[in-house]
């Protein structure tokens, strides 16, 4: 295991559940990503009523307020959260930018802290939101495979590394990180982790990496994959509504992952039907007060602007656009 026995600080854990055989079902978050993944927990609890569910957030960072809406999801539903307040010194020294902070590799400590614990664990990214059944990802036979996850659309990307990485992604597959129903011995009887890390702190092979944490843990999980049907994984940007003026979410499905800059939460998102698995969780959940985030940084705005002249929303655009040239980041 890459992080060994020390990688969990302090836990809290809030529990109504009876002990008995259940799906494990982490998120990897700070305390900006902690509403949606809250909002995200109840969408999945009240999709799968008959589920017994036990859900985990890594996190180095969660406010009490935020703790105590989680505690309060455990006893509307009789369900179980655990908080894990992770050692993130070591990943907050790998790759970051404005879209992405270190908080995307919380999901390659997951599989380290389950090992000996379970057998599989579904992760799911702060912004994947449920409409329906996932009784297929608590029965799906993982034998010999290290991951069941969804092909990526963004796979081109990465296919010109194939020669540095030693792999075939235009055979093999490339797959959708925000979504990944892993087998815990089989992830580290291959050592997924350790080999992720190892090309992350390779300045040669990082500087290939379009995705950092995604594309690492691709090649390290090459040949190994159990694709399964987008249901399970239906990756929208929204950011495309005024790009194309697309009906986005064009089918039904179970998991509905909101990829790119422009999320649910966000209060130039409102517009959208394809942010309705977002709403209905949040108006059942502790956070059904909670307003929609406003734009704050350069990007907001920027975005928020073009999302409220879309809408025809021209003076609040107007304004956005004036309070994009302003900030300074």
């Amino acid at each position: 295991m890459f992080f060994g026995q020390n990688l969990i600080k302090s836990q809290v854990d809030f529990s109504s559940l009876e002990e008995k055989e259940c799906l494990n079902i982490a998120y990897g978050a700070d305390d900006k990503f902690i509403f949606g993944a809250g909002v995200s927990i109840e969408s999945v609890i009240i999709n799968n009523k008959n589920k017994n569910l036990k859900f985990h957030i890594f996190t180095d960072d969660i406010s009490s307020s935020n703790a105590d809406k989680l505690a309060q999801i455990c006893d509307k539903h009789k369900t179980a959260i655990s908080i894990y307040n992770v050692d993130a010194e070591f990943i907050k020294t790998l790759p970051s930018n404005k879209a992405w902070n270190h908080a995307i590799y919380f999901r390659l400590m997951i599989a380290d802290y389950f090992n000996g614990k379970a057998e599989r664990v579904l992760y799911l990214d702060s912004d994947v939101f449920c409409a329906g059944d996932i009784g297929y990802l608590i029965d799906l036979d993982l034998s010999g495979h290290t991951v069941a996850a969804v092909y990526d659309p963004s796979a081109k990307h990465i296919i010109k590394t194939d020669e540095l990485f030693c792999t075939n992604f235009a055979d093999a597959g490339y797959f959708n990180s925000g979504v990944m129903l892993i087998n815990v011995d089989e992830w580290n009887k291959n050592n997924v982790t350790s080999k992720s890390m190892s090309i992350l702190i390779n300045d040669i092979k990082l500087n290939a990496l379009t995705y950092y944490d995604q594309d690492a843990i691709n090649v390290a999980t090459c040949g190994t994959v159990l694709f399964i049907d987008n249901l399970y994984n239906y990756i929208i940007d929204l950011n495309y509504k005024y790009k194309c003026d697309d009906n986005l979410a064009h089918r039904p499905a179970s998991l509905f992952h909101f990829v790119g800059l422009t999320k649910p939460w966000h209060e130039w998102a409102r517009f959208y039907d394809e942010c309705e698995p977002f709403r209905v969780a949040k108006n059942s959940s502790p956070w059904r007060n909670e307003p929609l985030l406003k734009p704050v940084t350069k990007h907001n705005y920027k975005y928020s602007a073009k999302h409220y002249k879309f809408n025809g929303q021209y003076f609040a655009s107007l304004l956005d656009y004036m309070r994009y040239k302003l900030v300074g980041r």
